[in-house]
């Protein structure tokens, strides 16, 4: 067999070289798409239901979110585990199927069970989400927002500036699935509510949370004939940004007594605050001189790359991206 093989490629040399030339132009254009990493990404096919629940207890985390998210997940095709953690505040579900399983097929079967789990999780106590399209070693790129002393730039500042302009520049890169953010503080509106003055007014919470729900929403009032033109209609009642919105929140009715109309502002103290913290990030670093600058709190994000996409056109796109 071997002998005919090595004559026939001796009396047909010119088809010989062809079929090499044409292997190697193949070669040379195949090459720089192949998906190379450092660390060749070994995760099993897997799929994360997060659900968020603030206030409850871990044991309640089980027995009301992460049981039912479960007990919807084993009926799915192809799947060889399901692993969850159930946390103070927080469930996680890990939902792995078979080796091969097309990893948008399974985000699919997952998503459409999550639609029953919702209905066996108690109203209010939480809503499941499914996690980011990455797996452990999905971590390929790391930033650091940094500001001068002098540019005005807080802890506050640094970070809605990168959950509201730098990570919407960066997600567009091929490859990106999402960006993570750390430190800094995130910006909330606050309405601190005075329990003596709600008794003095006999409201209660529900009624303050109920008056800024129903004074901050835009609606529609379709079109007005005028002559030949269509004018259309919308009450815009949303609330405005920075101190414009402080001054609309202060300003909502909550309750009208004798005449007298009973604000927000009457019951509460609304300023601009942050949510509750659990960490920072911090940055000392040495200068050229060698001398060590603290630059005190700095705001960092950590990019997740998609499942089976490449990494280095993923890396290389976010550093086209940086300028």
């Amino acid at each position: 067999m071997f002998n005919k093989i090595i004559d026939w490629s001796v009396n047909n040399r010119l088809l010989i070289l062809i079929a090499l030339f044409a292997t190697i132009v193949g070669a040379i254009m195949v090459i720089p798409k192949l998906n190379l990493d450092a660390f060749p990404d070994v995760t099993n096919v897997q799929v994360a239901v997060n659900t968020e629940a603030p206030g409850l207890a871990a044991e309640e985390v089980e027995q009301l979110i992460t049981y039912p998210i479960e007990a919807v997940m084993y009926a799915l095709p192809d799947v060889e585990q399901v692993r969850s953690i159930s946390k103070t505040g927080l469930s996680g579900v890990t939902v792995v199927f078979k080796e091969g399983t097309d990893i948008y097929f399974a985000r699919q079967l997952v998503f459409e069970r999550l639609q029953a789990a919702k209905e066996l999780i108690p109203e209010g106590v939480g809503t499941p989400e499914m996690g980011p399209n990455t797996s452990g070693l999905g971590q390929v790129f790391q930033y650091l927002l940094i500001s001068d002393k002098d540019a005005g730039y807080d802890a506050m500042a640094l970070r809605s500036l990168n959950d509201w302009v730098v990570k919407l520049l960066v997600m567009p890169v091929d490859g990106v699935t999402d960006v993570l953010s750390f430190g800094g503080i995130v910006r909330q509106y606050q309405v601190n509510v005075d329990p003596s003055k709600l008794l003095s007014y006999n409201l209660t919470q529900e009624d303050v949370v109920g008056a800024l729900d129903n004074n901050n929403a835009n609606v529609g009032g379709w079109y007005m004939n005028r002559g030949q033109e269509q004018l259309v209609i919308r009450g815009a009642g949303w609330f405005e940004s920075g101190d414009a919105g402080i001054s609309n929140i202060k300003q909502v009715p909550v309750k009208t007594v004798d005449g007298t109309v009973v604000t927000v502002s009457d019951i509460a103290k609304v300023e601009m605050g942050s949510e509750i913290r659990q960490g920072a990030v911090t940055m000392t670093r040495k200068t050229e001189d060698g001398k060590v600058e603290n630059l005190g709190e700095v705001v960092s994000g950590i990019v997740l790359k998609r499942m089976g996409s490449n990494t280095k056109a993923t890396i290389d796109g976010i550093n086209a991206r940086i300028p």
